[in-house]
């Protein structure tokens, strides 16, 4: 795998109702793939002041057509703030066989907040 060519960014926002805050909120995630291997996501909280966790799922499917999949991950984000994930190699599975020729695609699934599917 060339990992300097290994860069896909995906973003998504989710929005639901903070049950502890009883407020609308809405969080972006923006992940980035690095050529450590690691994943980076920015978790931005765009709507609301509440504290709300935001979990998701993440994948790319590479040139090969091998896929690269993250342990599910969760952020904790109040106040608008902006937080720094990363997904180290350790917990990205198939690094290895992934290659070939062409960009590789990124996905995230399985968004929530606190728990509750956006979708």
């Amino acid at each position: 795998m060339r990992h300097p060519s290994w860069l896909v960014v995906v973003g998504v926002l989710i929005g639901g109702l903070c049950a502890a805050c009883e407020e609308q909120v809405a969080v972006n995630v923006q992940c980035v793939t690095t050529g450590v291997p690691a994943v980076e996501c920015d978790v931005v909280q765009t709507v609301g002041k509440g504290e709300v966790e935001a979990c998701w799922d993440f994948a790319v499917t590479c040139a090969n057509g091998s896929e690269v999949k993250a342990e599910r991950t969760c952020q904790k984000v109040k106040d608008g703030a902006t937080v720094k994930t990363v997904i180290p190699k350790e917990k990205l599975s198939g690094v290895d066989k992934c290659g070939g020729d062409g960009p590789p695609v990124g996905k995230l699934t399985g968004l929530t907040l606190n728990g509750k599917s956006t979708m």
